[in-house]
């Protein structure tokens, strides 16, 4: 795990404040079980609720990028062993966390640790090239770290959400099934296309309006949409993760 003084950094250049008091209850308890039931992902959405009451809304973004940075302290450490940039791993991270906050509405069951590490390693591929080769030369690369397939999956598929055998061609990469199949495959790329609405400058929204105005900000600009194929299939992305938050 991080140092306890880099989260307090981490949450000051973020936010201009420390919220030591969040990362004292996330840490600092003498009682070693109290401690891992705080970092726990199987009661995410409860420890959510109590961050959100004590010191609000922000304060949940500064709890689930502590965890995530627990959790993937060695993984993010891999990331710059490949040379992936550290623009390219904030990004990773950011998407590890909006991916971790959105396992944590979903009314299903879903592996919360896939998805931190499946962020994280998503763009793998960009330590070599940030262009749509990324997603084939990430998967190598996890092959070569012992990643499991689930997490390969999520590299591959990552690249416009799913491509179809006709896409595949015209992009000319190989031909395979990138069918989104599973929640955590869903949850961490519809995450990825967030991050990008938010922390880009294209779009003047935050984390909120992102999710708010997806349907118009994909239809609206093309860098997001890409074409009609991919648009429809971040809108129906959208729509069925909703679903399972609305249960």
């Amino acid at each position: 795990m991080p140092p306890f003084k880099t989260h307090l950094e981490t949450s000051l250049k973020r936010t201009g404040k420390e919220y030591t008091e969040l990362h004292n209850w996330l840490d600092n308890d003498p009682d070693k079980d109290v401690k891992a039931l705080r970092h726990s992902l199987d009661i995410l959405p409860e420890n959510i609720k109590y961050v959100r009451e004590n010191w609000g809304d922000e304060a949940v973004t500064e709890f689930l990028l502590h965890v995530v940075e627990d959790l993937a302290m060695k993984d993010i450490d891999n990331l710059r062993k490949a040379g992936c940039p550290e623009e390219a791993i904030d990004h990773s991270i950011e998407v590890a966390r909006k991916a971790l906050e959105i396992s944590g509405r979903v009314k299903i069951d879903v592996d919360r640790k896939l998805i931190v590490l499946g962020g994280i390693y998503h763009d793998l591929g960009k330590s070599v090239t940030n262009g749509l080769q990324h997603g084939e030369i990430g998967a190598d690369k996890a092959r070569e770290l012992g990643l499991g397939d689930e997490i390969i999956n999520i590299i591959l598929k990552h690249i416009r959400g799913g491509l179809t055998e006709a896409e595949a061609i015209e992009l000319e990469l190989p031909v395979r099934d990138y069918t989104l199949r599973t929640p955590e495959e869903k949850i961490v790329i519809y995450a990825d296309r967030m991050v990008d609405i938010y922390i880009e400058d294209l779009v003047d929204v935050d984390e909120k309006g992102a999710e708010e105005r997806f349907e118009e900000i994909l239809t609206q600009f093309i860098k997001y949409g890409k074409n009609e194929l991919t648009t429809e299939r971040y809108l129906k992305l959208h729509k069925e993760i909703h679903e399972w938050m609305n249960g």
